[in-house]
């Protein structure tokens, strides 16, 4: 087997992208390639590539960064089925890997990855890419855009541009109108927040559902109508403090298999793919593909036998 590890250096914990190499150097018999990203979305490129020239050969891809690394790497495959992805995390937000609980710290020994197991998860596959654990819109996507507009705070503070960010948009974004269905339940209304996971965590420490696994095909969504600065800032608090009781009772919540997106005016928009934003979408079809991915796990890595509320897995 190649090991192709893809690393973004602009993501958040770049300290440990920067060691990677020497530790990779130190472990014999590793057949092995490196390649640093060169600006945003770069790693769907550098898939592509790497496909190309390596063609024939069996592939296993790092992801080593944040979430939107992840997500981008995911984009350069015509067809998940055929990769074979494991998740570094050097990155700011490494969402995904929260459902595998205090397990989660291991995939950060690199040597346990590289001799790991390969798992079967569920991932998110839309008519505008890939996403791994969730795709959002409103509040959240705001917040993205917003990101850049701070980036110069992060001097102070790493955090400090997302923070800057979630204020302006819960003080200045306008919350538009979109036409949502869900399993073929039609939604039409002003939405603050409208959020559809394969994991439970989004934005770092948000958390959506207490049901979520990644291995039945099913997600969970929270849909927040239209919200005023007060509602949203209870709702965002919620979020955080995991106060699912309360974020139910001001949002629709619920499981999916597939769900579809527009703009109820036919106005183009945007959404959040794993941090990452895209914009210009006119209409948006998803479904979430059950044990489509092959995902590279720490050796014998053991999983949360059940959540409280939510479903065995497996």
């Amino acid at each position: 087997m190649t090991h192709i590890f893809i690393i973004n250096p602009y993501s958040g914990q770049s300290s440990l992208a920067d060691d990677l190499r020497d530790r990779l150097s130190r472990i014999n018999g590793l057949n092995y390639y490196v390649f640093n990203t060169r600006c945003a979305g770069y790693e769907k490129t550098l898939v592509g590539k790497v496909l190309h020239f390596f063609q024939g050969e069996k592939l296993r891809f790092y992801c080593c960064g944040g979430s939107g690394t992840m997500r981008n790497m995911l984009c350069g495959f015509d067809d998940l089925s055929e990769a074979e992805v494991a998740f570094f995390p050097c990155g700011m937000t490494n969402d995904f890997l929260k459902v595998f609980g205090t397990e989660a710290e291991r995939f950060k020994n690199i040597e346990e990855l590289i001799n790991g197991d390969v798992i079967n998860v569920d991932y998110i596959k839309t008519n505008c890419g890939y996403a791994l654990n969730t795709v959002s819109l409103g509040l959240d996507s705001n917040t993205v855009m917003f990101t850049d507009n701070y980036r110069t705070l992060q001097i102070f503070n790493d955090n400090l541009p997302y923070n800057a960010a979630i204020i302006h948009s819960i003080l200045l974004a306008k919350q538009l109108s979109y036409d949502i269905e869900i399993d073929g339940e039609m939604i039409s209304d002003i939405t603050a927040e409208t959020i559809f996971g394969n994991g439970n965590f989004f934005g770092g420490n948000l958390y959506i559902s207490d049901s979520n696994n990644v291995f039945d095909g099913i997600g969970g969504y929270l849909n927040a109508p239209k919200l005023n600065t007060a509602e949203e800032i209870k709702m965002m608090s919620a979020l955080i403090k995991r106060d699912l009781d309360y974020t139910r009772k001001i949002c629709r919540c619920g499981e999916f298999e597939r769900f579809s997106i527009r703009r109820t005016d036919g106005s183009p928009f945007m959404l959040n793919f794993d941090g990452e934003l895209q914009s210009g979408i006119s209409f948006l079809e998803a479904e979430m593909i059950r044990k489509g991915l092959k995902f590279v796990v720490p050796k014998g890595l053991t999983f949360p036998k059940e959540k409280e509320g939510g479903r065995i897995n497996e």
